[in-house]
């Protein structure tokens, strides 16, 4: 995988999540979660992201649901992701999984 780098169960994003680069990071996760029953999602605090990239990682969770699997975030977001999530409001009226999945808070149900 040329954007990313892979380690066992660990998927680590490029540093452009963004509309431009979205299309590539997309094919990349569906073929690692096609490999793994449980990925770990890893990115950087500095990388840049879009709300494209949050809709990919909904996609996602969506996805691995559907077919059994597991998907976490290596760290809660912080940085620009925390930074869109904030702006595009999906931070309100958050689920107990969406907490946990991207802020890593809640306890186990």
């Amino acid at each position: 995988m040329p954007a990313s780098d892979v380690k066992e169960d660990c998927l680590r994003l490029p540093q452009n999540l963004t509309v431009r680069a979205i299309t590539i990071v997309q094919q990349e996760m569906l073929q690692f979660l096609d490999r793994t029953a449980s990925a770990t999602i890893e990115l950087d605090d500095d990388c840049q992201v879009d709300t494209s990239f949050i809709q990919l990682m909904e996609a996602a969770r969506i996805y691995a649901d559907t077919t059994g699997k597991r998907i976490a975030l290596a760290r809660p977001a912080s940085g620009s992701t925390l930074d869109v999530l904030k702006r595009s409001g999906f931070l309100e009226g958050m689920s107990a999984e969406d907490l946990k999945f991207w802020l890593h808070q809640g306890g186990i149900q």
